[in-house]
């Protein structure tokens, strides 16, 4: 047993040994991914509270509907997609989310002018600094719904546009489509922050 583990279990082998009553299985698989879901609630949220409820809740789905699950191999994209779920049944109860999460996937954002200042050859004392991740979540969260989740999942949370797509119900194209769009209106709010930056040269030594 002095044999140090070097491969990981799939996920799939786990998943089976707690359809198959293992009651460790079930301990590994919140240790793989309960800090997940709770980052992807709170994000989502911005409630650390609802987070903490949701993450309990999205495990309790797990244990009671795992059986449901006819590819074990999904079960990441499973759980993102319940805790997805979960958090927007939290917004909607507290009127937080509505129907602005329906979005004309043909409108287009333009950019302003502020767009075209390169700000993202800034120096990183300037945009590593606590203002500038401070302008950036509120940037974020000003998004519209529908861009802001997926914004969050890709860029945030690190998720691929596959495991989005099967996470919120869309096709990937629809996910790209709003990544690029929230992206696009990301840059031109920033570039309207770090504007005075690019114009007056005013970096820090």
């Amino acid at each position: 047993m002095g044999k140090k583990r070097t491969e990981r279990v799939p996920d799939a082998s786990v998943v089976r040994a707690l359809k198959n009553g293992d009651p460790h299985a079930m301990e590994e698989l919140v240790r793989r991914y309960s800090n997940k879901v709770y980052n992807l609630a709170y994000h989502l949220t911005r409630d650390a509270n609802a987070a903490e409820e949701i993450m309990q809740d999205v495990f309790l789905t797990v244990i009671s509907k795992v059986d449901t699950l006819a590819n074990d191999a999904f079960f990441s994209t499973w759980l993102y997609r319940v805790t997805t779920n979960a958090a927007y049944g939290f917004l909607r109860k507290e009127r937080k989310f509505g129907d602005q999460t329906a979005i004309d996937e043909e409108t287009e954002h333009e950019p302003s002018a502020d767009y075209l200042h390169d700000w993202t050859k800034l120096p990183d004392s300037i945009l590593l600094s606590e203002e500038s991740r401070r302008i950036l979540k509120e940037s974020i969260d000003s998004l519209p719904e529908a861009m802001r989740t997926v914004v969050i999942m890709k860029d945030v949370e690190g998720l691929s546009n596959e495991e989005i797509a099967q996470a919120l119900g869309l096709s990937v194209p629809a996910v790209k489509s709003r990544l690029h769009r929230g992206r696009l209106i990301l840059r031109d709010m920033l570039s309207g922050y770090f504007r005075k930056y690019t114009l007056e040269g005013d970096h820090p030594a």
